[in-house]
């Protein structure tokens, strides 16, 4: 049900191994909350609030019904729930988006479907969001 990749992140001055990336299958369901530190892909199911210390990306087939919570989210499939993040929101073309946003920056393609409202907020606001994440995530 859940992989885990490690990212490279390359010359940043990162230990590459510091950073990795769990994945929702496709054929996984899952209800409640989820804290995690880093970043998650969702191709399966998700009924329920998730917090994020990294990015969170909603596969093609990916289903989130609740709030998100994070860094950045990249939606491909479908939310019905409120995001809020403290870098940007990326709509590709393929996805079904309903409810409010909140981030730094919006990226929308052309042919996504959007249902809600926008809101580009100043850094200090972002930043209590992001820092409200990681005490969570780090204390399960």
């Amino acid at each position: 049900m859940f992989n885990k990749y490690r990212i490279n992140k390359g010359s940043n001055g990162q230990n590459p191994d510091s950073r990795s990336l769990s994945i929702l299958s496709g054929s996984a369901e899952l209800k409640g909350e989820i804290k995690i530190e880093d970043d998650f892909r969702i191709d399966g199911n998700v009924h329920g609030d998730i917090y994020s210390g990294g990015k969170v990306v909603i596969g093609i087939e990916g289903c989130v019904k609740g709030k998100i919570v994070g860094k950045s989210v990249e939606v491909i499939g479908k939310i019905l729930g409120d995001v809020i993040v403290s870098d940007v929101v990326v709509l590709r073309a393929s996805c079904y988006y309903e409810g409010q946003i909140t981030a730094r920056n919006i990226e929308i393609e052309a042919g996504a479907s959007f249902f809600g409202n926008c809101r580009m907020e100043e850094d200090e606001i972002l930043e209590d969001a992001k820092t409200s994440i990681l005490p969570m995530v780090e204390n399960e």
